[in-house]
């Protein structure tokens, strides 16, 4: 059963802050969960004059929780999450999570949330969970969907050879969208996404003086029409991201979840941003080209297989549900594309503490 996990929660005491439009796609895609509440109540960020403004209002409700999709999705939003955070009101959002059909309700937002930090999850895993997480890994890279639409496999090996690539070692190169929240509000040392690429410019150049045996492979986001001004080799939109993934050396990004499927294949990640699933074990931060090049012409790292199944396991069966999406590809004004989330049909729930061990209805005392 798709609740299972939910059936001694008592979900109909709950009196929840619904804060977004309730016709919005962002909450028509999730009726199935938010059928599961007592009450809600639904208002826009939008009707407030500030953040002041909506935690008075806030201050004479019964409200339990407020939830929200992604909180860095506006200004308005965001200093709302901010303000409710800082008073350790409870929260909960969703959006997409790093595995397929995987979306999480989380009390933080990726790399801000307590969810990841390496305390709750770098512990010893329970009898047979190796077993059934390596069982998962090898599922997740022959036959499961990635997050965006992929062309057809063709293998690692066709791949370096299509390229010319036999016998080089290959830096693959994952590009985020410019405007993905991810890259606006976590990337760390890098200032913009002009920024980073700039990063792989000098990253290649560096490359050809000092360790010309390297190549850098990139490919730009696939709701993205342009490739981004970068010296380097661009794959075609329709080359799958497993076979990057399979045929590459190590992996170089902002934050990209890319970072996390490049475990699932024992591949090391060298990321520039703020990232959930950061460990030395399977990935290093970095903040310059040089430190780039310096780990690339060392030895690199070994991706600790160990740890990656916590970490998997982690996502899997304490953080992400899952559910087969409807989606809408929708054209921007831009020319990119913009995919649209219709429906959700979860066949996993996992709600966060906040929900299911509230005891009593939270209210903020005047001050």
């Amino acid at each position: 059963m798709k609740f299972e996990q939910l059936k001694n929660v008592d979900l109909d005491r709950m009196n929840v802050l619904a804060l977004g439009d309730r016709l919005s796609s962002a909450y028509q895609s999730i009726v199935e969960v938010t059928n599961l509440f007592g009450k809600l109540t639904y208002t826009s960020e939008h009707g407030f004059r500030d953040v002041q403004d909506f935690i008075d209002y806030l201050r004479g409700q019964t409200f339990n929780i407020v939830m929200m999709p992604n909180p860095y999705g506006n200004g308005r939003r965001l200093a709302i999450y901010r303000a409710l955070k800082g008073m350790t009101f409870p929260v909960v959002v969703w959006d997409r999570g790093g595995l397929p059909d995987s979306w999480f309700f989380d009390t933080g937002f990726n790399a801000d949330s307590e969810s990841y930090r390496l305390l709750n999850w770098d512990k010893k895993l329970p009898i047979g969970a190796d077993d059934e997480i390596e069982s998962y890994i090898q599922h997740l890279k022959e036959e499961a969907f990635p997050l965006e639409r992929q062309g057809p496999r063709v293998g690692g090996r066709a791949l370096r050879k299509k390229l010319g690539l036999d016998g080089k070692k290959i830096l693959f190169v994952p590009f985020q969208r410019p405007s993905d929240t991810t890259v606006k509000y976590f990337s760390g040392s890098v200032s913009s996404f002009e920024q980073f690429v700039s990063l792989i410019d000098d990253i290649s150049n560096l490359l050809a003086i000092h360790s010309p045996e390297w190549s850098i492979v990139a490919k730009r986001h696939p709701l993205e029409v342009k490739n981004p001004p970068a010296g380097v080799i661009f794959v075609e939109d329709d080359v799958h991201i497993h076979d990057l993934l399979d045929a590459c050396d190590a992996v170089c990004l902002i934050n990209s979840g890319v970072g996390l499927l490049a475990a699932a294949f024992n591949k090391p990640v060298l990321y520039f941003g703020k990232t959930y699933y950061g460990h030395p074990k399977l990935n290093r931060k970095v903040e310059t080209a040089d430190d780039v090049v310096v780990y690339l012409q060392d030895d690199l790292f070994i991706v600790d297989k160990c740890t990656r199944n916590r970490l998997f396991f982690h996502l899997k069966n304490r953080i992400y549900s899952f559910g087969k999406s409807k989606m809408e590809i929708v054209k921007q004004k831009d020319g990119s594309l913009r995919n649209i989330v219709r429906e959700i049909d979860f066949y996993d729930v996992k709600l966060p503490a906040c929900v299911s061990k509230l005891k009593k209805k939270f209210s903020l005392l005047p001050r």
